[in-house]
């Protein structure tokens, strides 16, 4: 993932599910995937083409199969999806954004406090 890349809910699950734990191959995914989400084994594997060919998996030849594993953090994925809502959604506006969440599902005072102290640490590391 050189640049931004756009994660489909779907590949999210993929995403995911070897973030928790890899490598895996195609057969370790079906069997860990297939029952919860009733995908069949043609359906991942063209989502596993397809987080491929955007940057998002490597693989390495291990034994009969391939061998699968994020090429990013889950962390630089979420930023990079998040930025992305972001910009498409609140016009690149945080504050936007957090009035959104406060006024539609309002704040629990574990969320304020979360908050809080992500706000006091953005400011420390400003100074």
């Amino acid at each position: 993932m050189g640049g931004a890349v756009s994660l489909s809910v779907g590949e999210w699950r993929i995403m995911e599910r070897l973030w928790e734990k890899n490598p895996q191959t195609l057969t370790e995914l079906v069997r860990d995937l297939g029952p919860e989400t009733g995908w069949s084994k043609s359906t991942i594997v063209t989502m596993v083409g397809r987080l491929e060919a955007k940057g998002a998996l490597t693989y390495a030849e291990g034994g009969r199969a391939r061998q699968y594993a994020p090429a990013v953090p889950r962390e630089r994925a979420a930023l990079e999806e998040t930025e992305s809502l972001l910009r498409r959604v609140y016009r690149g506006s945080v504050g936007m954004m957090v009035n959104t969440l406060a006024d539609g599902r309002g704040l629990t005072e574990e969320d304020i406090k979360e908050l809080s102290a992500v706000l006091e640490k953005a400011r420390g590391e400003r100074r």
